[in-house]
């Protein structure tokens, strides 16, 4: 019984066997079963990998969406946000240009006319570090080209903030300015011709030089002088100042447009004209190696 058992199970497996290798021999069985073997091996591989992706902390959904988040989120612009002399332009590229481009916008319109907000413009560039201290009350002064509202107190701010550049370029355009001036009340100008008056220019350090600036600077102060009193009271303190105020000598190369080329050397008193002539040839003759003061005293320079 034991032994027809296994010969009858041998038997069946050996024909099973020659059965499937008959049709093996057939194409088409043959490539259905590669493909199906095919299919189960990669459904068994997706099933692995995404068993491996559940376990992963990269894909972790807290950090996904954390991340999503600071994609979406806009950073705030530091130029709107941030004053600019809290931020080093030379740092970001980007912010020295945007600075600039405000610069050039802002003198432009500085530049283009006495605009009802320009002073104040002006004033917030200040607080904002956008322009220096130099190039405010430059700018200030460029404003007094022509009439201006508010010019008494713009003018009264230059004199008062000790500003060189400033009171250089205020007094060029107020030299003989008298369209301004007389735009002004009369208590307003004598209030700005006794400004002028306490605030006479130095002249650079050192008495063997003779700088064209400092020439031209105290020629314009004087001439601003005269802008803002009448002649009786312009003559007065013209002839004070020679005798009593000057300080420096060279200080008489700035009076020559006004005593030489405007003659005022008839207007003046005689002791005042002398002493102006003394001060010219007195230090010409300290440093006659000095070609400018020989230059100034003729008028070519």
């Amino acid at each position: 019984m034991k032994k027809f058992t296994t010969r009858k199970t041998l038997q069946f497996h050996t024909d099973g066997s020659m059965a499937a290798m008959r049709n093996y021999k057939n194409p088409t069985l043959a490539f259905i079963f590669i493909v199906g073997i095919f299919i189960l091996g990669s459904i068994f591989v997706l099933i692995t990998l995404d068993s491996l992706q559940d376990k992963s902390p990269i894909q972790d959904p807290g950090a996904s969406q954390n991340a999503s988040k600071l994609l979406t989120n806009e950073l705030p612009s530091p130029i709107a946000d941030t004053p600019l002399r809290e931020t080093d332009p030379s740092t970001y590229p980007g912010l020295q240009t945007i600075r600039q481009m405000k610069r050039d916008r802002l003198f432009d319109y500085s530049r283009s006319g006495n605009f009802a907000d320009t002073h104040q413009i002006l004033k917030n560039a200040l607080a904002d570090g956008l322009i220096s201290d130099k190039e405010y009350y430059g700018e200030l002064a460029h404003m007094l080209y022509a009439p201006v509202a508010n010019a008494h107190n713009i003018i009264a701010e230059i004199i008062k903030s000790n500003n060189d550049y400033g009171f250089e370029v205020m007094v060029s355009n107020l030299q003989e300015n008298y369209e301004l001036a007389k735009s002004m009340s009369i208590n307003e100008r004598k209030h700005i011709f006794d400004l002028l008056n306490k605030n006479k220019p130095e002249m650079v350090s050192d008495m063997s030089l003779l700088g064209v600036g400092s020439v031209s600077k105290y020629t314009s102060w004087v001439g601003s002088l005269r802008a803002f009193s009448n002649e009786e009271n312009f003559v007065k303190n013209l002839n004070d100042l020679i005798e009593n105020r000057i300080s420096d000598p060279r200080e008489a190369f700035g009076l020559y447009e006004i005593i030489v080329e405007k003659n005022y050397a008839r207007k003046i008193s005689n002791s005042a004209f002398g002493k102006y002539k003394f001060l010219i040839s007195t230090y010409k003759a300290s440093y006659p190696e000095n070609r400018m003061a020989e230059l100034m005293s003729s008028g070519n320079w």
